[in-house]
């Protein structure tokens, strides 16, 4: 029971005690520029040719030096782009996960700040005119984080089992000294009782019997009896001669 009770302690505090993270996403889509597209027409139909161009940026916005501040600003964040894979558009999906729920839509609107100045920053660099210079549009934005308890959870289960395994293993070792400890007192009493004798005897001799073993008496009385009908049998011979 003190084991069930000690369980029972350390899974609510490992539950307290490991906070549960939260998540928000969002998807950003580049825009072909100005001179790729026939005047009138839909921007979207020409897509196809910026997947290469949303692999330059992704490795850019996600290396240390651009995403790093951000990550500094927000201990025990993360920033993690990549592109959509449910789509085979130039969609960049963005998920960030904080320890907090403001810190977590905070980071998410950072980074999608970030993200469209270093599209630009990367197109400067390479003086891209501003009729060819591509663009981002956010698609999907979270307005509030998600909830992920799996670490908590986790953390949960880990001490509730390692608390069940231990009371166990405990319950099995007291167990054991317990039947030990037992045992050697139970052979401890044997070894200093006195030794009787199995079931009644009586050692007889002659027409006396040893009165300390168990059923002497019995034997005295049984030898009593021998004679008496030995001697009642000699004086019924004895009538028999004088009446003859």
């Amino acid at each position: 029971m003190a084991g069930l009770l000690i369980t029972g302690v350390l899974t609510y505090f490992a539950f307290t005690m490991v906070p549960p993270s939260y998540e928000a996403k969002a998807s950003i889509v580049l825009l072909p520029p100005a001179v790729a597209v026939t005047v009138g027409d839909n921007p979207y139909l020409y897509l196809g040719g910026l997947d290469q161009a949303l692999g330059v940026l992704q490795v850019k916005a996600a290396s240390p030096e651009v995403s790093g501040p951000l990550l500094e600003k927000f201990p025990g964040s993360s920033i993690a782009m990549s592109k959509d894979g449910t789509t085979s558009g130039p969609i960049m999906a963005v998920t960030v996960a904080g320890e907090n729920a403001d810190e977590t839509m905070e980071l998410l609107r950072a980074s999608l700040d970030l993200i469209p100045a270093t599209l630009a920053s990367l197109q400067q660099d390479m003086s891209v005119p501003a009729p060819s210079v591509i663009t981002a549009l956010a698609l999907s934005v979270d307005t509030k984080p998600t909830k992920i308890a799996k670490k908590q959870i986790q953390m949960t289960a880990m001490a509730a089992l390692g608390g069940l395994a231990v009371t166990l293993i405990a319950t099995g070792f007291i167990d054991r000294i317990m039947s030990r400890e037992k045992g050697a007192r139970r052979k401890k009493s044997l070894d200093t009782a006195p030794d009787q004798p199995m079931g009644p005897r009586a050692i007889v001799t002659g027409k006396q019997a040893d009165p300390a073993m168990p059923g002497a008496d019995t034997g005295l009385r049984r030898q009593k009896y021998r004679d008496g009908v030995e001697k009642g049998r000699a004086e019924s011979s004895e009538s028999a001669d004088v009446g003859t």
